[in-house]
């Protein structure tokens, strides 16, 4: 029987075992290695969206009434009247025309009226002469301010306290009617001072605002005040249009208003701001340091005083944004993904790294992406 003899495999074929198991093996390290250790940084510049709205607070004067949660806080309801005389500076102008140089007051001295006819001549010491602008009726044992204009335009002069004759009246007359300057008579084309009914709206409001602050002249500063102001009767010394340097008003306001711990209002009407921003955003600033505040309804039965304001924000895309899913990202290239997220309106620019650097597509696994929304 002949002999079997076996022949070993050459050594070559050996060695290529193994050079494809250790070529496998790095491969698979590799592969491991890029799976593991590969991220992703992704970088959005937002374009921020406003986000504003209205809310209402009520402040009551019982403490153990509030619930800061639902808008109710405690404070100091004020309900008060208040008044008083103030003088103000009158700022309106007017040109002296031909037609008006001052004021007199005429004097009757007789037991009855003496009427003096449109153009009455007055007479100065002088010698310059004056008219009446107005026809005008003295009141017995009277006197009675009115408008003169000059004769001669080129003789004006009469300074305060001047005394006039009529020489339009008998002599035995002219002793019982007479006249004299109220004040300095003035140039034609002089500019003369007059109350002006913007001076007349500015005092009321001004005054009315002075007095207001004495309701809260006595709460601690850190506090918010906020006051309703009604004018309930005013009284010039002056109409507009009257020639003057002031005016004098007395005005009596009534006040309503609250004082109030401002914190917890501030961190309402954020929270009220926060109800209204969508789940794909997120607040990144907002206006509760500089709320406004008007009154909407009092209830001072009940002391209790409602309170209307209104808060902006801006919001910005929030990292846990649907259109941020990154189950939705995994294996997206670099170019797919900067399309997929600058096609939203909420996005502006996207910014894309890798680690390593050669890798071009996302990481397999969700947390080895990471987004950065700048805020």
């Amino acid at each position: 029987m002949p002999q079997r003899h076996h022949i070993n495999p050459p050594l070559s074929i050996y060695r290529k075992i193994a050079f494809s198991f250790i070529v496998l093996t790095v491969i698979l390290i590799g592969v491991v290695f890029y799976f593991t250790l590969s991220y992703s940084y992704i970088t959005i510049t937002p374009n921020a969206k406003e986000v504003s709205t209205d809310f209402n607070f009520i402040i009551v004067e019982d403490s153990n009434a509030q619930k800061p949660d639902e808008g109710i806080f405690a404070g100091q309801i004020i309900n008060q009247t208040l008044g008083g005389e103030k003088e103000f500076d009158a700022t309106g102008s007017q040109q002296v025309s031909s037609e008006f140089i001052g004021k007199v007051k005429l004097l009757n001295k007789l037991s009855s009226d003496q009427i003096l006819i449109v153009k009455t001549r007055l007479l100065s010491p002088e010698g310059n002469i004056f008219r009446l602008k107005n026809q005008v009726e003295i009141p017995a044992n009277g006197s009675i301010v009115t408008d003169v204009y000059p004769d001669d335009l080129t003789k004006t002069t009469a300074t305060a306290g001047t005394k006039f004759t009529v020489p339009g009246l008998s002599q035995n007359m002219q002793q019982f009617i007479s006249a004299e300057a109220v004040s300095d008579f003035l140039a034609s084309g002089q500019m003369l001072k007059v109350v002006s009914q913007e001076d007349l709206d500015k005092a009321v409001v001004s005054y009315a605002d002075e007095l207001a602050q004495q309701a809260v002249k006595d709460a601690d500063d850190n506090m918010a005040k906020i006051l309703s102001k009604e004018v309930v009767a005013k009284e010039f010394s002056q109409k507009a249009g009257d020639q003057a340097d002031k005016l004098k008003l007395k005005l009596n306001i009534k006040v309503i208003g609250v004082i109030f711990d401002e914190n917890q209002v501030k961190t309402f009407a954020k929270k009220t701001l926060e109800g209204q921003v969508t789940a794909d955003y997120q607040l990144v600033s907002d206006s509760s340091d500089q709320l406004i505040y008007e009154i909407e309804k009092t209830d001072l039965a009940n002391k209790l005083v409602q309170i209307k304001s209104n808060v902006k924000g801006m919001t910005v895309i929030s990292e846990n944004s649907q259109i941020l899913d990154r189950e939705k990202l995994i294996r997206m290239s670099q170019d797919d993904l900067k399309s997929y997220l600058e096609n939203f309106d909420s996005v502006e620019k996207v910014e894309i790294s890798f680690f390593p650097s050669w890798a071009k597509k996302m990481p397999f696994f969700q947390d080895h992406i990471i987004i950065k929304v700048n805020k």
